[in-house]
């Protein structure tokens, strides 16, 4: 069996109108599958699950809809009915003996199959349609991730975007990037390669000025070292600001700058 004859026969399969035989032989097949045909035809499972729950379907057309359902319609109208005849005969010894005529019986094949296929294809229907429900989905959520790009790259062209390189100080390996606004006063700190702190540690960025070293955000990155921040300038950082950086300090942070430096800038 191949695999393109394992997808043709994947909705008859999901449904159980397959025979013992073949059914064995797409199970075999796809136990010894390559994992993304395994994923691909586990699909039909998933959908056949979903087709009580009347998931959307594009809509059949509708002169093989009524050419199915009348073929149906005529072939229960086929079936033999049952009749009660009947015949009067003689026994060698004069006795009348009742006989009754023993009704004809087909199988219905041919109903059954038409039904196999009305199935099969709103299987099928059901199917498409959730498959260009994940496409659009991924669409979308291309079309969110351009966006965002979008406006990350018109920002950086912006005469009020100023934007400050961090450097490791403890950590070499370490770095961020301040994207500054400077028309709304915000800050986008993409920060990369900072070890997570220990348990009892935290991270801590300062606003730096001639005066003060301010508070801007106590936080922690995870095992990708990675974070993003942000951050509203408040005025008070504002007035004379001349670096920025991070330190490693006690949980939760600290008043004022107590541990190593980490990051560091000038502005």
């Amino acid at each position: 069996m191949t695999w393109d004859e394992v997808k043709e026969l994947g909705p008859l399969y999901a449904i159980g109108a397959l025979d013992e035989e073949t059914a064995r032989a797409i199970e075999t097949f796809v136990r010894n599958a390559p994992p993304a045909q395994q994923s691909e035809f586990a699909e039909w499972q998933e959908v056949a699950a979903l087709l009580p729950l009347s998931l959307s379907q594009p809509e059949v057309p509708t002169r093989l809809k009524t050419d199915l359902m009348q073929r149906i319609a005529n072939d229960a109208n086929d079936e033999p009915q049952v009749s009660e005849r009947k015949v009067t005969t003689y026994s060698s010894t004069g006795k009348v003996l009742p006989y009754q005529s023993q009704p004809k019986t087909t199988r219905p094949v041919q109903r059954w199959l038409l039904m196999a296929a009305t199935i099969a294809l709103a299987l099928s229907s059901g199917y498409l349609t959730w498959q260009n429900y994940k496409i659009t989905e991924q669409l979308s959520a291309s079309n969110f991730k351009l966006d965002k790009l979008q406006q990350q790259f018109e920002a950086f062209l912006s005469p009020s975007t100023r934007v400050i390189s961090m450097n490791g100080v403890e950590t070499p390996q370490a770095h961020a990037k301040v994207v500054w606004n400077t028309d709304t006063q915000t800050w986008e700190v993409h920060i990369k390669n900072l070890p997570a702190p220990p348990s009892d540690k935290d991270y801590q960025l300062w606003y730096v000025t001639a005066d003060a070293k301010i508070n801007a955000a106590v936080f922690r990155t995870g095992e990708n070292g990675r974070l993003e921040l942000k951050l509203n300038v408040p005025p008070e950082a504002l007035n004379g600001l001349a670096a920025t950086a991070v330190t490693l300090e006690p949980k939760g942070g600290s008043p004022q700058p107590t541990g190593k430096f980490y990051l560091m800038a000038k502005i």
